[in-house]
């Protein structure tokens, strides 16, 4: 006979995630709100939020009565209850923030990193940035680094970074997790700047974030999920041949976007080049939304825009009727760092459970 079992735990883990995200989402809500929100019962809505409020994750206060009857009570997101670390490892610099359990920004730091800077060199400037951020900040659930690929976003390895010597095979994950006491999450710096369209306000548009910064790469969201590919490295578009003929490129392969955008003489003759190679990327991704971020789109904003959308309007004259929206990220410097606490975040919500069952809010810092 087939299992028609119920798994009840799953259940409860899931309606809590349900309740919590919905709160987040709608910045506060009265308990019908939710019921009618969520499709779960009023009966159900109650016995689950009094665990919410107990575990320190939500707060509940009363509206001031403005006519006959019982003012409605709401319950928000208790934002200091929990906070999460993101940092971004990049070429030549590192950056580390913490934010609430809302995804609010709190504090940050970083700074430059020497010229061909060793893994433990990263691991000591990050662990060290850590250990300052999480003075004061109860419930840190984790740290997410994205950092410059090819990687392998499972087993937390940095496979032969891409212009960075030394960086074969680097358990970085497993280091820092050594060095700060905390559960580590390792993915891609293009990847984690796209996780700030996904949470905590869900976006099912075809989306490339394009970070266009010591090198070329996008974070892809198709389906309204991020994409990393099978073996976690979708994305390397820095590295689409434009010109076989072109110079050598730090891959190893001649003419990419890539070098092609670095070797330009100037802001505009670099977005069309970019601009080229994305048309190519719309094609075969059926794309809607290209954001463009980093701190070359950054130096030139309105330059990287229009000419990105001139050069796609020339290639593809399919966007009349299939428009591709052009935008510059706002978050600057701290698309990828805000990105990768928000995966801790996202996890945590997604989880909530064990946090919840274990004996009062959770207190780690970096040891």
């Amino acid at each position: 006979m087939p299992d028609t079992g119920v798994n009840l735990r799953g259940m409860r883990q899931h309606n809590r995630a349900l309740l919590l995200t919905h709160i987040l989402r709608a910045g506060e809500c009265s308990r019908g709100e939710l019921a009618a929100r969520t499709g779960l019962t009023q009966q159900a809505v109650s016995k689950i939020l009094p665990r919410l409020i107990d575990a320190g994750l939500l707060d509940e206060h009363r509206q001031p009565a403005t006519s006959v009857g019982k003012p409605r009570t709401l319950l928000r997101i208790r934002a200091g209850a929990r906070h999460a670390l993101g940092a971004r490892l990049d070429r030549d610099e590192f950056h580390v923030l913490r934010t609430d359990l809302t995804g609010h920004i709190e504090a940050s730091t970083g700074g430059p990193l020497p010229r061909g800077f060793t893994p433990e060199q990263a691991v000591d400037a990050i662990a060290d940035a850590a250990r300052r951020l999480a003075t004061g900040a109860e419930g840190l659930l984790g740290l997410c680094v994205g950092a410059v690929g090819p990687l392998d976003h499972h087993s937390g390895v940095v496979r032969d970074a891409t212009d960075m010597p030394g960086w074969h095979d680097v358990p970085l994950r497993e280091l820092l997790a050594a060095r700060t006491g905390l559960p580590v999450i390792l993915d891609k710096n293009t990847n984690a700047a796209a996780f700030t369209r996904l949470w905590p306000h869900h976006s099912p548009r075809a989306t490339a974030v394009v970070l266009v910064g010591t090198g070329i790469g996008v974070g892809l969201i198709v389906d309204g999920r991020l994409y990393r590919g099978p073996r976690t490295n979708a994305g390397e578009f820095g590295h689409t041949t434009l010109d076989h003929a072109g110079p050598r490129c730090a891959c190893g392969r001649r003419g990419c976007v890539e070098i092609l955008h670095d070797s330009a003489p100037d802001p505009h003759t670099a977005a069309g080049l970019l601009g080229i190679g994305l048309a190519d990327l719309v094609q075969v991704l059926d794309l809607e939304r290209i954001v463009l971020a980093g701190r070359a789109v950054r130096a030139a904003p309105e330059t990287y825009r229009e000419t990105v959308r001139a050069r796609l309007a020339e290639q593809l004259p399919a966007s009349r009727w299939q428009p591709v929206d052009i935008e510059v990220d706002e978050l600057g410097e701290d698309i990828v760092s805000l990105g990768a606490a928000t995966e801790i975040l996202a996890r945590f919500f997604t989880n909530p459970s064990g946090d919840i069952e274990s004996t009062g809010p959770r207190a780690r810092r970096p040891g």
